[in-house]
């Protein structure tokens, strides 16, 4: 489990689950988003560059689960996959101690796998 020790608005750069949403909006609300909240160094692995981030977001493919390999906090890896239905956007999110880091890329594919299951069962209640 992380620790939220930052406003996400302020983190949304540094972590899976921020760059999943980050990567569900468009060029603008991306630019939108990053020119209202300054990108902070959260740990040495933290990107910082909008150029850098935004070609990232925009060369990631929607079905490939967003990383955070210890950008948001020392110890901990994270990955996160995009929900979408209609207009609303959310993500799917687990995190894993830094000593399982090879257990990563096992773990968001299945994430991922359960994404549709769970997008059809919160799209059957509401």
């Amino acid at each position: 489990m992380v620790n939220e020790w930052v406003d996400f608005r302020f983190s949304a750069h540094a972590t899976a689950i921020g760059k999943s949403l980050l990567g569900q909006l468009d060029h603008n609300g991306r630019r939108d988003h990053l020119s209202r909240h300054k990108m902070a160094r959260l740990t040495s692995r933290t990107i910082t560059n909008d150029r850098v981030l935004l070609s990232r977001l925009e060369s990631q493919p929607p079905t490939v689960p967003h990383l955070d390999l210890q950008e948001y906090a020392v110890g901990t890896v994270c990955a996160a996959v995009p929900i979408t239905a209609g207009s609303s956007v959310g993500c799917l999110a687990l995190s894993l101690p830094v000593e399982h880091a090879h257990r990563l890329r096992q773990a968001a594919d299945a994430l991922n796998r359960s994404a549709a299951p769970v997008l059809l069962s919160l799209a059957i209640q509401s």
